[in-house]
């Protein structure tokens, strides 16, 4: 008698947490999700139907297919349950909308935390796809490159993800072997390129753990139905505060100075101030920006905050604003007194900045980049510079990441103009770990047949 309370309990709750009258199909789910220990452990913990399941399979593994083989089992012992549901009145069965559907009655027998919330997730999606996703086959999951953000984040979501294995590096070499049976590849900037691709038809998504796609061939993947998935807006604000930390240390000169407190200069000298190295206002200064996107903008921002002259040239044409002042890219280059990069790399942008192009900023101009090193020519910008031309330097993108033991960037000859720091603008603690989580959700939207950052 207990254990037919038990039951009857079971299906009271689900039908509680539906939340509205429930479709008869889905009460083949009630017996073979919740008679299995792994998930009516599990359910509890989640917020989709998608994600316990996926938890599930890393502790039963066969869970998809016990749970159909329970649907066609537990036919008869669901037929007998609801009919003691419908004697007892703690369901009640009625047509709406033209369809058979319980709800609950007034005997309530008791509750069943786990089977509530089961019906909550249930009734967020239409059974077709539960089904679909039961009769799915588990995808197996590629991680190239988990170094790449670094190893005090917490990749635990990612780990957890059924049937994947995870690299820490790989060299483009590796790549083909490494997915050569993968369904999911997640990487950073491994080359996608049809040499890579070509006859993996298994793969279904390449998933980047950043925002730019430059290193995937974008009409290879559109034309064999690989979809490609970045990640947005994660570094905004980090790659704002990188490129204002490395204006301000070209404009202030602040390496110089550093430097003459700590050789003992500032102690000999005979002044309580020192000015051989000329600093100004940012707010008498005009900020030239180059891509108006996310980035832009916020750096736009900043720099108005400052109080400098704001102007923009939009290298897609497709952004503008009337916040700040839109210029072409002529006029750009040869008013500003600061120039920051944010622009991504394509047929536009590729040596956007030339020898013609550099010189014809100002010579006291100060240029950053924090796009993509290919947007500068850099043998035009090293040549530019040990011409004397251009106040200073800040790249925090280079043309070979990492750059070649001989990198034509090792031939400035005056590094007191320049600041180079090794791609890592974008990598704050915090970004990265929005990097990893918003990498998880992309794979497990995809899974779960859902738009999300959708690029081809």
């Amino acid at each position: 008698m207990n254990q037919e309370i038990n039951e009857m309990i079971l299906f009271y709750s689900f039908s509680k947490g539906f939340g509205k009258p429930v479709p008869m199909d889905y009460y083949d789910l009630v017996l073979a999700f919740l008679r299995q220990d792994s998930f009516y452990q599990e359910v509890i913990h989640y917020e989709t139907l998608s994600s316990a399941m996926q938890q599930c399979l890393l502790i039963q593994p066969t869970f998809k297919e016990d749970t159909l083989n329970a649907i066609e089992n537990y036919q008869e012992d669901k037929s007998r349950i609801l009919a003691k549901c419908l004697l007892k009145q703690v369901l009640i069965f009625n047509f709406y909308d033209l369809e058979m559907c319980g709800i609950v009655g007034d005997n309530m027998l008791g509750e069943d935390e786990n089977a509530w919330h089961f019906g909550k997730l249930a009734s967020q999606m239409s059974f077709e796809k539960i089904m679909e996703m039961l009769h799915q086959p588990n995808y197996r999951i590629v991680m190239l490159q988990s170094d790449s953000l670094g190893k005090d984040v917490d990749l635990s979501q990612i780990q957890h993800l059924p049937n994947i294995t995870i690299y820490e590096t790989t060299e483009q070499s590796q790549v083909r072997n490494r997915i050569i049976d993968a369904n999911i590849v997640i990487t950073n900037k491994n080359l996608m390129n049809k040499d890579t691709l070509e006859d993996l038809n298994q793969l279904k998504l390449i998933c980047l753990t950043a925002t730019g796609v430059n290193n995937v061939d974008l009409d290879y993947c559109r034309q064999h139905h690989i979809q490609v998935r970045n990640i947005k807006g994660y570094s905004t604000d980090t790659v704002a505060q990188h490129t204002l930390a490395l204006a301000l240390h070209l404009i202030e000169k602040n390496k110089a100075y550093d430097d003459y407190v700590k050789t003992k200069a500032y102690a000999r000298s005979q002044q309580f101030s020192f000015f051989d190295y000329h600093f100004h206002d940012i707010s008498s200064l005009t900020w030239g920006i180059v891509g108006l996107g996310a980035i832009g903008r916020k750096v736009a921002h900043i720099a108005s905050v400052l109080g400098a002259k704001v102007q923009y040239y939009s290298t897609s044409g497709n952004n503008s604003t009337d916040d700040y002042m839109q210029v072409d890219f002529d006029t750009l280059l040869q008013t500003s007194d600061i120039i920051s990069i944010h622009a991504p790399l394509n047929e536009q942008t590729h040596y956007l900045f030339n020898e013609e192009t550099l010189l014809k900023m100002k010579p006291s101009a100060y240029l950053i980049n924090v796009g993509r090193g290919g947007i500068i020519e850099e043998k035009a910008l090293v040549k530019v510079l040990n011409e004397g031309h251009l106040g200073g330097v800040g790249l925090d993108v280079f043309e070979h990441e990492p750059l070649l033991e001989d990198d034509m960037i090792y031939h400035i000859e005056d590094m007191d103009k320049v600041i180079l720091t090794p791609h890592v603008g974008w990598g704050s603690i915090e970004a990265r770990q929005r990097c990893v989580d918003e990498t998880y959700q992309n794979v497990m939207s995809y899974i779960n047949d859902e738009d999300r950052n959708i690029v081809v």
